[in-house]
């Protein structure tokens, strides 16, 4: 049998390197697939999008050859949005959805692409998933900042309208001392699907998936297995 190919989504401002980590770790029956996007890396030079309707459509569009498999999302923060949309355009076996608030619900807290560059910076800090030597680095952060004030403009600003669905199992993730995601705004991924619907809560903040936690691999291997064998079933 093909192994699953598990498309991974990244935080705002992260790249492919967050889940290069996971390549090759989750056995012979899963593939981890990290999903360039525009705006990072080896994309750098082409705008990083604000809206994310128009990222879901570019992003179904260039992976659709490499849908001709079953396969999965994997999504962090900004990413967990954006495989929920991608996954309403292409129907995957399932969906995991990590440190994010359900796709309906509004942000709570102050929008951070709103401050001025030197709050923007330190709040960047505060939440920890850029690196330090990356924010210390003034040429770097004006190569980035770009980039980073697109996703932040992205992430805040989606709200999919209640009563918009998938219809495959979802997972959602998140670190127990997450200040991001609250135990309600977890459980409202529940309401962003009509098939089935678990949680998982780790230790760790909102970058819990730091170097690959190994208790983290293990489940999300054991669920993107489990989307496959509840796909089977219903067959």
């Amino acid at each position: 049998m093909q192994p699953i190919r598990l498309f991974c989504f990244p935080h705002a401002g992260g790249g492919m390197a967050a889940f290069r980590p996971w390549v090759g770790v989750l056995g012979p029956e899963i593939e981890v697939v990290p999903v360039p996007l525009p705006g990072r890396e080896a994309r750098i030079g082409e705008p990083a999008h604000t809206r994310m309707e128009a990222l879901a459509e570019q992003v179904t569009r260039e992976l659709a050859p490499s849908l001709d498999r079953p396969h999965a999302f994997f999504g962090h923060s900004m990413g967990a949005g954006l495989a929920w949309e991608v996954a309403r355009r292409t129907g995957p076996l399932g969906v995991i959805a990590s440190a994010r608030r359900g796709p309906n619900l509004p942000t709570r807290r102050r929008r951070l692409s709103e401050l001025s560059d030197e709050q923007f910076l330190a709040e960047l800090g505060r939440l920890g998933g850029t690196p330090r030597e990356v924010l210390d680095n003034p040429e770097l952060v004006e190569l980035l900042l770009p980039t980073l004030r697109a996703d932040f403009t992205l992430s805040e600003s989606f709200t999919a309208p209640e009563g918009r669905r998938l219809h495959c199992p979802v997972v959602a993730m998140v670190g127990e001392d997450d200040h991001e995601v609250d135990r309600d705004e977890l459980a409202a991924w529940e309401r962003s699907t009509t098939g089935a619907f678990r949680g998982h809560r780790f230790p760790g903040g909102h970058f819990y998936l730091a170097e690959a936690n190994p208790d983290v691999l293990s489940v999300v291997r054991a669920e993107v297995l489990r989307f496959a064998e509840l796909a089977s079933l219903s067959r």
